[in-house]
């Protein structure tokens, strides 16, 4: 156990998990600066004593004195306990990003999350906002196989609180059939829609699941579609149950997706409504010498609410202030409407510009946003394009791509882009094009970029059979059991 300066100098003599001579250590609530570092604990009812969560967690021992950290909730999976939080904890020490989060795991009353652990999560969640400087916009769910149910199905009843939901292997899937309490839900593709208003989802499963079968989770991601709600879905062919893990890349994809991620309808604070405003009439034209601090202001506070002023940043007369605001946007996002100024800054003169907005298109492409997805399709099949501009799209397909490689071929103009790439005339354009597939794919037919015509031709002949196997025909629906 570690712990702050601040609550050691209230608490003398404390050495560990328990205090010296074996006295209990007191609670977080009871000391002025929380509990850090990773530890286990008991949060109990603080009139009765009963019992409400016997948790881990982790929690950086930097703590703003403003609620401006996240906060991540880990569900464990049947006869599991709080350990398995750890693979969240793991996931944001590889991105960099613990210092930004409190991550926490319970454990369940039985041997499984069931809705009779619901009144206690509610109560362990709004103690731990109480106790840590934590940012209500920022609040997300994750879980494994019956704690991927609970992800789901907790998730889907309290969107009021959580900004998005990620579910492994999760044992649920029928949950969405049934609309959430005291949500309206506008129409798919309105500006009132799921997309644009509500939480977000992050699913895994690997097709060779024998304790929850993947149709689960394809299911899931059906009802979600059809609602209107974003969604990112990693299918891992050839993982099973807990093998699914093993696949540091989508935990690591998923962290990020949690960290760029703002609660949709949770207002920002009156002293942030009242930043912003001020930061909106110099965006355009603060200097590079002092624009750093502005723009990790609103890199924090992200979403909607920070969407205008990053804008007018963008609209700055600095290149490289301009340049500055565009790579935000690969780390937070600001929803649809940031994605089509990103796509208005292709036609910028300066090709520095026009960099940094490819690479945040390839980050919403990634993550799922049509938008983005198909601007980079359009520029890299584009023939009068210059070619730069085209490998600069066909990168940005490359990271959407690498993936859903793994299994998922839902996306499938983005795959197909990539294939029929494959016989371009541009030698620079056939090994962008090839390069992600190169490592996503195990057989790749005898292709090489620099191969004659006839070779060539013969290769990418066998990538479309290929392709249209696994991600269906390049007009039409999608391959059979996927729809």
């Amino acid at each position: 156990m570690r712990i702050s300066a601040g609550a050691l100098f209230l608490v003398v003599g404390l050495a560990g998990p328990e205090g010296a001579h074996g006295q209990a250590k007191p609670s977080p609530q009871e000391i002025k600066h929380p509990w850090h570092g990773d530890f286990k604990d008991d949060y109990k009812d603080p009139k009765t004593q009963a019992l409400i969560m016997h948790y881990r967690m982790w929690a950086p021992e930097k703590q703003p004195e403003q609620k401006h950290l996240g906060l991540i909730v880990w569900f464990h999976g049947m006869g599991g306990n709080e350990d398995g939080v750890g693979v969240s904890i793991d996931g944001a020490r590889r991105v960099k990003l613990l210092g930004e989060y409190v991550i926490m795991g319970g454990k369940s009353k039985g041997a499984g999350w069931a809705p009779a652990d619901d009144e206690n999560v509610l109560k362990w969640i709004a103690w731990a906002k109480e106790t840590y400087p934590i940012d209500p916009r920022r609040v997300h769910i994750m879980g494994h196989s019956n704690g991927g149910a609970m992800s789901e199905r907790f998730g889907w009843e309290h969107q009021d609180l959580f900004a998005s939901s990620s579910p492994y292997a999760g044992a649920g899937g029928q949950v969405f059939g049934v609309p959430p309490k005291g949500q309206k839900l506008g129409k798919p593709g309105a500006p009132d829609g799921p997309a644009e208003t509500k939480m977000e989802w992050y699913i895994v499963h690997g097709d060779k699941d024998a304790a929850v079968s993947v149709d689960t989770s394809r299911r899931a991601c059906k009802e979600l579609r059809d609602k209107g709600y974003r969604y990112v879905y990693r299918e891992i062919a050839g993982a099973d149950h807990g093998s699914i893990f093993q696949f540091t890349d989508v935990i690591d994809d998923n962290i990020r997706f949690i960290h760029a991620l703002r609660h949709k309808e949770i207002p920002v604070t009156k002293d942030e409504r009242a930043e912003l405003a001020s930061l909106a009439g110099k965006a355009k034209a603060e200097k590079p010498e002092t624009a750093g601090a502005m723009l990790a202001e609103l890199e924090r506070i992200g979403g909607g609410p920070a969407e205008k002023v990053l804008k007018n940043a963008i609209e700055n007369a600095d290149p490289e202030v301009k340049k500055a605001a565009l790579a935000v946007t690969q780390r937070t996002f600001f929803g649809k409407d940031m994605v089509l100024e990103l796509i208005k800054q292709l036609k910028d003169k300066s090709d520095e510009v026009k960099a940094e907005s490819f690479k945040g298109l390839a980050v919403a492409a990634n993550w799922r946003y049509p938008e983005a997805q198909e601007i980079l399709e359009q520029v890299a099949r584009k023939k009068a394009a210059p070619v730069e501009e085209r490998v600069h799209a066909i990168q940005g397909l490359g990271q959407a791509v690498k993936l859903d490689l793994l299994g998922n071929f839902e996306d499938k103009l983005v795959i197909w882009t990539l294939v029929l790439l494959l016989d371009d005339d541009e030698l620079k354009i056939r090994e962008a094009a090839f390069a992600p597939l190169e490592k996503g794919v195990k057989d790749t037919f005898g292709y090489a970029p620099d191969l004659g015509t006839p070779e060539r031709k013969a290769s990418a002949a066998k990538w479309k059979a290929w392709c249209e196997q696994k991600a269906g025909p390049l007009s039409g629906s999608g391959p059979a059991g996927k729809s």
